[in-house]
């Protein structure tokens, strides 16, 4: 009886680990298939500036000795291009936190995240034609970089201030409406 049981169990056993065995192990992570062709300058020059001053340019408030000119974009091919400097920015966020591009784990990255989730809030304005939040959000992604800039400078490479400065001492944003 004690050898019946035994069988059995062995029995069992054999049959969970064959149906264990039959299904094959899932296949290992590919390794990833990107490479950082652009140094970190080149980045910033060909990548990021160009589309931030999409975003910097299309809304501007300025006060001259004859009155205030509100500045924004007017058609749709306006905000899509608004659209698409803020989307490239949002995006190159995750390109700065890159491995061979990231500086370190912890406050570059904190960095990078913020440029991008303030050019996150600029997108959702464009998408719906916010002026106001547009111009709030350009502030944010120029104080995102200068912070980043100042904290990792190499050389004179601090960004250029939008076309009007929009820092947080600044008058509050008004509606171009």
């Amino acid at each position: 009886m004690v050898k019946v049981v035994a069988l059995m169990k062995l029995g069992a056993l054999c049959a969970l680990l064959a149906a264990g065995c039959s299904q094959p192990p899932p296949p290992a992570a590919p390794a990833p298939p990107y490479n950082t062709t652009l140094t970190l300058k080149q980045l910033m020059e060909y990548v990021i500036d160009p589309a931030v001053d999409e975003v910097w340019d299309s809304v501007a408030i300025i006060i001259t000795d004859k009155g205030e000119n509100q500045k924004a974009p007017k058609t749709d091919e306006d905000w899509a291009k608004v659209r698409n400097g803020a989307a490239t920015v949002q995006e190159a966020g995750n390109l700065l936190m890159m491995k061979g591009r990231a500086r370190d784990d912890g406050k570059w990255m904190a960095m990078a995240k913020r440029m991008s989730d303030a050019a996150g809030v600029a997108l959702k304005a464009a998408e719906k034609k916010d002026v106001a939040t547009l111009f709030d959000s350009g502030a944010e992604i120029y104080n995102a970089c200068s912070a980043c800039h100042a904290a990792y400078r190499v050389g004179d490479d601090t960004p250029s201030a939008p076309s009007v400065k929009a820092l947080p001492d600044a008058a509050p944003a008004k509606s171009a409406k």
